[in-house]
């Protein structure tokens, strides 16, 4: 008995001595976020694991002994910890990583259409990054562009705007049509306008924004000639995850914010993968008319909107890829003028958009190619009273308008040799626009038309000499536009439209328009902390349908069509360059020098309209033979250590019409400022994440502005300040921006008092 007793123990031995564990949970420093992933490791055994969905690790049947643990994440600091384990349990042993304090290869497609390094790029280009989304005091996706130097976002009204226009290089801010915008590479200006619906994009689903300073119309065509801006919406990387999000902010304004997410395997470089989210909010609104002039018929400015998209995607292996994205958005935004009407006058825009996107690589040969659809109908509701004669005049209509774009565009990038990246590519894009002014008082049908396609092809070749010392980036692209079936009519006219009697054309002429495009960039890289890169470009943009084809009342007075008008092109001279001093301090400095030939721009009439009770101005859309604009931007980011980050930047914009043909316009334009360019511009911001609360402060300095062409009226120059405060607790975050902190307001061109102070607090859960 003794025998078999000490036979069984002396099997028991080994696993008693190795029956001990570790066990602990890898999480984000800054935000207390569990990290999935996560490599850990013994060093002693080389044995390693990675942590789960939920940021938990495991080591089993270790012997007693001392272990160091090292944790090491993309992304993240490297962290060793060590422990002894003597008795036979588990334990427990947790980790708090910090992020990396400088992101020292940040990784752009948009500036070349080829994967690159921003600083191996010989141009001006800029990234927001998710953690910068993630601390910025934002409330739409616009907003993460005010600190950009060298972009001027025009958002008076703040979330109750329903047009944003983002300017770029002082061309000027009051039309969105001269800085391209992308979603995922898909072009978002509408051939009608040019213009982009702000409001419709989700902030939970963006990962990042490419920022492209300078013409880009070598690879992009028109709407790139101040720019490229590429929002860049999130991958699942996850089997299942998911949040929800609800805020709560000033005038009763709620939102929530829902996504789920998954692919089909660990497994990040293949199988299928899904998104599905939506988001609403509405408002009570402001009242934005000024106190002094406010009457009966003003009232609050409110707003309701949702949307609701979903993304399928398949990932071949970690070289091609197919997704496809459907989108729906609709809204209603008051304008503060209600008469008879229960919902007074306002906007409605609804949206159905999808594209289906290819990325592929075979051998040295890369491609990727796009189809798209989008389908925005817009519906305004306007109504006015006025006294003439003794009597009470009113009048209503609803301006219904169906816009559509369509495009594909393909390109494929070949490396040939060791110096030569090909890039080759084409462009197909239809748009059209068919609207009507509905006078619901009268018998009256105002009727515009229109339609555009374009065709480009392109050609870039990226050459790298002496060892990626110097890079030369060459490019060409030759557009055809073609603008047709316009046209611009009155059914059962009565004296409501007769002002309009004389500028029907039931059959405006076919205009068709052709440029080159070409650009040559070159840099020079003194080692990785000095680069200087010299560029010229040329940008071109044929004009939209609407300003080809409709005449009728604006916002700011009352529009003609101008069927006549010619492209415009743009010549950029640029100079800049980048300092690193010891991965903390970066200074980047840019000069720039443009002129601009037949300059597209509204410019009076000298005749003038009542519109309620303002007398509002006749504006028409001209050619301007030459605009002349210099500018200059100096960024400055300080990383103090990996919790604190400072910057700075400076803008300056000088943009002067050089020579005016004064028989196209009722005055003399020549030396006149720009609208919407404040001349100088200042942006600074402090970023710190720790444990107890994260905070961000950004300031703002804008310069005077011009609001009309004669430079007469004008927005003094002003500033602001917006904070951000974060905690995240587990799963939760809480959150609180303010907005325009000291509360300062002014004037817009329209008669509008901007927003004041805005406050907004959410709450946000993660699984």
């Amino acid at each position: 008995m003794k025998k078999q007793l000490l036979l069984l123990f002396t099997l028991l031995i080994p696993f008693l001595s190795i029956s001990q564990e570790i066990t602990g949970k890898i999480i984000d420093a800054s935000t207390n976020k569990a990290l999935t992933g996560a490599n850990v490791v013994i060093d002693e055994t080389n044995n390693g694991t990675i942590t789960n969905t939920d940021g938990i690790y495991k080591f089993e049947n270790l012997e007693k002994g001392t272990y160091n643990l090292t944790v090491s994440f993309i992304g993240y600091k490297k962290v060793n910890k060590k422990i002894n384990i003597t008795g036979n349990k588990t334990y427990t042993l947790n980790f708090s990583i910090e992020g990396i304090s400088v992101e020292t290869k940040e990784v752009v497609i948009t500036a070349t259409k080829t994967q690159q390094n921003i600083e191996d790029i010989p141009q001006r280009v800029e990234l927001i990054s998710l953690n910068k989304i993630k601390s910025n005091p934002i409330e739409s996706a616009d907003d993460l562009l005010k600190t950009i130097s060298g972009t001027y976002v025009s958002r008076p009204l703040g979330i109750f705007s329903h047009n944003t226009n983002v300017s770029m290089r002082g061309l000027s801010g009051s039309e969105q049509s001269r800085v391209l915008i992308l979603m995922d590479g898909v072009p978002i200006n509408k051939s009608d306008g040019g213009s982009v619906n702000w409001n419709l994009m989700n902030l939970n689903q963006i990962s990042k924004v490419e920022i492209t300073k300078g013409p880009g119309s070598s690879l992009y065509g028109s709407n790139a000639m101040g720019g490229v801006i590429n929002f860049i919406s999130k991958k699942p990387t996850q089997k299942f995850s998911g949040g929800i999000s609800s805020e709560y902010g000033t005038y009763n304004t709620i939102g929530t914010k829902i996504n789920i997410s998954g692919r089909q395997s660990d497994d990040k470089s293949q199988g299928l993968y899904w998104d599905v989210n939506s988001f609403y909010r509405q408002s009570d609104g402001y009242n934005a008319t000024p106190e002094s002039e406010r009457d009966s018929n003003d009232i609050k400015s409110n707003l309701q909107e949702y949307a609701a998209g979903t993304k399928l995607g398949y990932d071949f292996n970690k070289f091609n890829n197919i997704e496809l994205k459907l989108n729906y958005y609709d809204d209603q935004r008051g304008t503060g003028v209600k008469i008879y009407d229960k919902d007074g006058c306002n906007f409605q825009h609804k949206t159905y958009s999808g594209s289906l996107n290819y990325k592929g690589e075979i051998g040295k040969t890369k491609m990727n190619a796009i189809v798209y659809y989008r389908d925005e109908p817009f519906y305004r509701l306007n109504e006015s009273i006025k006294m003439k004669s003794g009597s009470i005049y009113y009048k209503c209509y609803d301006v219904s308008s169906k816009r559509i774009d369509m495009g594909t565009m393909f390109n494929a990038s070949h490396k040939f040799g060791q110096h030569n990246l090909i890039t080759t590519g084409f462009d197909i894009k239809h748009g059209s626009v068919d609207g009507n002014d509905n006078y619901q008082t009268s018998t009256d049908v105002v009727t515009n038309k229109g339609k555009m396609n374009t065709f480009a092809f392109y050609a870039q070749d990226e050459l790298n000499l002496l060892n990626n010392k110097i890079k030369i980036i060459a490019g060409l692209r030759y557009d055809f536009a073609n603008f047709y079936d316009g046209a611009y009519y009155i059914t059962d006219g009565t004296n409501a439209t007769s002002i309009l009697t004389s500028l029907v054309n039931e059959n405006l002429d076919e205009h068709t328009w052709s440029a080159i495009s070409p650009k040559i960039s070159a840099q020079y890289l003194f080692n990785k902390n000095f680069r200087t890169y010299i560029s010229y470009s040329q940008g071109f943009r044929p004009s939209t349908l609407d300003d080809l084809s409709r005449s009728g009342f604006i916002a700011g007075g009352f529009k003609q069509a101008n069927p006549n008008l010619e492209a415009e092109t743009l010549d950029n001279f640029e100079i800049g360059g980048d300092i690193n001093i010891k991965n903390k301090l970066k200074i980047s400095p840019s000069v720039y020098y443009s002129i601009g030939h037949d300059f597209m721009y509204y410019v009076s009439t000298g005749d003038s309209l009542m519109m309620g009770s303002r007398l509002k101005p006749v504006r028409i859309k001209q050619n301007i033979s030459k605009v002349n604009i210099y500018g200059a931007e100096l960024d400055i980011s300080y990383q103090i250590n990996s919790n604190i980050n400072i910057f700075a930047n400076y803008t300056f914009a000088n943009s002067q019409i050089a020579e005016f043909d004064a028989s196209t316009g009722d005055f003399d334009l020549t030396d006149k400022y720009l609208t919407y360019v404040p001349q100088n511009q200042v942006v600074s911001g402090i970023s710190w994440t720790n444990k107890i609360i994260n905070t961000n402060v950004t300031y703002h300095y804008y310069d005077d502005q011009w609001m009309d062409d004669q430079n007469i009226n004008k927005i003094d120059a002003y500033s602001s300040i917006d904070l951000r405060f974060w905690k995240a607790i587990k799963a939760f975050t809480l959150s609180v921006n303010i907005q325009n902190v000291t509360d300062h307001t002014y004037i817009e061109s329209h008669g509008h008092e901007s927003l004041g102070r805005f406050i907004t607090g959410q709450v946000s859960y993660q699984f």
